[in-house]
């Protein structure tokens, strides 16, 4: 029997008369969904005419050490998790991909439950609960999802009406709540699911994650049954992802529909890869997903309607003159536009609307964003590990992700002139540390191009901040030339080697450094290679940094100000500060470090900084030293010695060091 059209069905309008100015309500009474917090504000923001809202902002579920089970029926702490993993679907065989991972900062509640587990969730952790018995509108056997924050203001007789439930032997089991114990706030951690957003932690408990894709699947689907002949259109730099995402999650929330109140209104859904939609209206009421490249912005071109939506997510990623064309489209005083990202970078559209045409200055965005510091829901202690970690409240990244807000970036570049003049100034900083010697090797093109430089640093300490904070002091620079001579290189490392005992060599051996990398090997000398280009080893720092490389430098620029990096010799003083102020840097969607590539510094007119490369190359991961295990006499820097040496050749400095170690 053919569906009769929906405009012409009363019961229809009614609804619209409920919901279209209330999407709270909508996802409590039809989805019989919770929503958090923060989709309390979101949706507040959208539902008006004519809405103009730009979200900073996102959240995890549970605290730390909390153990996932993974797909390949492992475990991994929750913070642990990257977009890497897939996590175990509550059917206990199907898996759940990680498409992005979330922290931050909120009350923690630990549950306890009867067969003996416990975990701990955040304040606007989503609980998976079953009824217990048929009791105040509930069936037994009903499912359920509420906040945590909602739970805890449940009469004793409701909760003890409500259990968790884990999965055991292919079957759900319920499993009670025999207590809850404020933990204070405290970090949490988390991560989004592609589609289903139910899983299982290590001890088989069913949970459920939420966020801005969960947001906006909740959202299309208001926007798409209580909107006359609406349009709804989804762009992201990544179109893809997103639109999986968000399709996904259109489909469970469909699902929850059908299961409610209203179920005959998603009788009305059409639902196709490419395209969701009112039946009978598939060519004028529909929700769908593109995106544009950024040399051709009128591929987003032509959507116009009374009822029109535009979503644009990671939208600090998206090009300006993208945004021209996709907000060009809002023509009509009814259309909507939803901006969210990660503050990352000081300028574009994304930018604008959370300042000059945001509500605060009397734009028509509503900006919202989440600080840290302000909330009464962050500990001091969280922050000052935090400003640690950053080293201080002007890192960029501290900004980003504790502040919520834009970076304050000065310039382009990653090290400031005053910095790198401190680099010279003061007294030794191992007075108290047993050090280790590393030995930093790049190797340039040679013909006009890059330098070959060898740099020797005393180093102490493997982390990046807190109390084994990395220290270094450079010691001497003993080669800093134009020229391709791989037998130069070689010998002058062997020289190195000899003079610093104990000492880790450091070698760039890819492009030019392949030659000196074969001739390294061919004499049974070790050495650490250098790829820097590719991701970070640890999860931690792929969330921060885009590469190694990223890492490496960052972590250079955080030792200099905070006084961990001292260069002690005067050689190519000047060639050093010139190449150390000129990295420049930038963010990308994921609020992580980029360092510009050297062929894009090329494109800006800067040279490589080599000198800067074999300082970096001592903050890699996985660069360790060993203990020195006795004094080295470190080189005459004066004119006259340089001049003796020069006198010599190669060979007989070689000899010179190797009698010396006889003795």
């Amino acid at each position: 029997m053919a569906l009769k059209p929906l405009k012409d069905i009363p019961e229809w309008w009614e609804l619209c008369a409920r919901y279209r100015y209330d999407i709270y309500a909508f996802a409590v009474e039809a989805l019989g969904v919770t929503p958090t917090w923060q989709q309390e504000l979101l949706f507040e923001s959208i539902q008006f005419d004519g809405s103009r809202t730009s979200v900073a902002s996102g959240h995890g579920c549970f605290g730390k050490g909390t153990k996932i089970r993974l797909a390949n029926g492992k475990w991994k702490r929750v913070e642990k998790i990257t977009i890497n993993d897939a996590v175990m679907g509550t059917d206990g065989f199907t898996p759940r991909e990680v498409i992005k991972v979330v922290q931050g900062y909120q009350e923690l509640y630990q549950f306890e439950y009867g067969n003996g587990s416990k975990n701990v969730y955040n304040k606007s952790h989503i609980l998976c609960l079953v009824s217990l018995e048929s009791k105040n509108g509930w069936k037994a056997g009903d499912t359920m999802e509420v906040l945590v924050s909602k739970y805890l203001e449940w009469p004793e007789e409701t909760k003890r009406q409500f259990a968790a439930y884990e999965l055991k032997h292919r079957k759900f089991q319920p499993v009670k709540i025999n207590s809850v114990t404020s933990l204070g706030e405290g970090d949490y951690y988390g991560f989004v699911l592609d589609g289903d957003a139910t899983f299982l932690t290590a001890d088989g408990m069913v949970h459920h994650n939420t966020g801005k894709t969960a947001s906006a699947g909740i959202v299309a689907l208001w926007h798409l049954l209580f909107f006359d002949e609406s349009i709804t259109m989804f762009t992201a730099p990544q179109i893809g992802q997103l639109k999986k995402q968000v399709w996904k999650e259109i489909s469970i929330n469909l699902s929850r529909l059908k299961a409610g109140p209203l179920g005959w209104l998603a009788d009305y859904v059409g639902y196709q890869s490419e395209l969701v939609y009112i039946k009978g209206y598939k060519e004028k009421w529909y929700v769908f997903a593109k995106t544009a490249p950024k040399h051709q912005p009128t591929n987003l071109a032509g959507n116009h309607a009374d009822n029109y939506l535009l979503w644009g997510d990671e939208a600090s990623g998206i090009a300006d003159e993208i945004w021209d064309v996709a907000l060009g489209a809002l023509t009509h005083v009814d259309n909507r536009a939803v901006m969210t990202s990660q503050p990352t970078r000081n300028a574009g559209m994304f930018y604008e609307t959370h300042h000059k045409l945001s509500h605060r200055a009397g734009g028509a965005w509503i900006a919202l964003t989440f600080n840290g510091e302000e909330s009464p829901l962050v500990s001091k202690q969280s922050l000052e590990e935090q400003r640690q970690k950053y080293g201080s409240r002007d890192d960029p990244q501290y900004q980003i992700r504790v502040l919520g807000r834009f970076p304050d970036r000065a310039d382009e570049f990653l090290i400031t002139k005053r910095q790198s003049e401190e680099m010279y100034v003061g007294a030794s900083i191992f007075e108290e540390h047993v050090f280790g010697y590393v030995i930093t090797v790049d190797v340039g093109g040679g013909v006009g191009r890059d330098d070959s430089v060898i740099a020797v640093s005393k180093v102490w300490g493997e982390a990046q901040w807190g109390d084994r904070a990395r220290r270094v002091e450079v010691v001497d620079v003993p080669l800093c030339k134009n020229k391709d001579d791989i037998t130069e290189l070689f010998a002058k490392i062997n020289e190195c080697i000899l003079k610093y005992p104990n000492a880790t060599l450091v070698v760039d051996d890819n492009g030019a450094g392949k030659g000196l990398g074969q001739l390294l090997k061919k004499h049974g000398i070790w050495f650490m290679p250098v790829y820097w280009g590719g991701a970070c080893f640890n999860n931690d720092n792929r969330k921060e940094y885009v590469n190694k490389r990223a890492l490496a430098y960052v972590c250079l620029k955080r030792a200099i100000e905070s006084g961990r990096f001292k260069v002690k010799t005067k050689k190519f003083k000047v060639k050093i500060q010139d190449q150390i102020i000129k990295i420049p840097y930038t963010f990308d969607e994921h609020s992580r470090y980029k360092i510009l590539s050297k062929d894009e510094m090329k494109r800006q007119g800067i040279k490589s900084p080599d000198l800067g490369d074999v300082f970096a190359f001592i903050f890699l991961e996985n660069v360790f030293y060993t203990e020195a295990y006795e004094n080295v006499v470190i080189a005459d820097d004066s004119p006259e010695a340089q001049e003796r040496a020069e006198r010599k050749s190669r060979f007989d400095q070689l000899q010179e060091a190797a009698k010396a170690l006889e003795k």
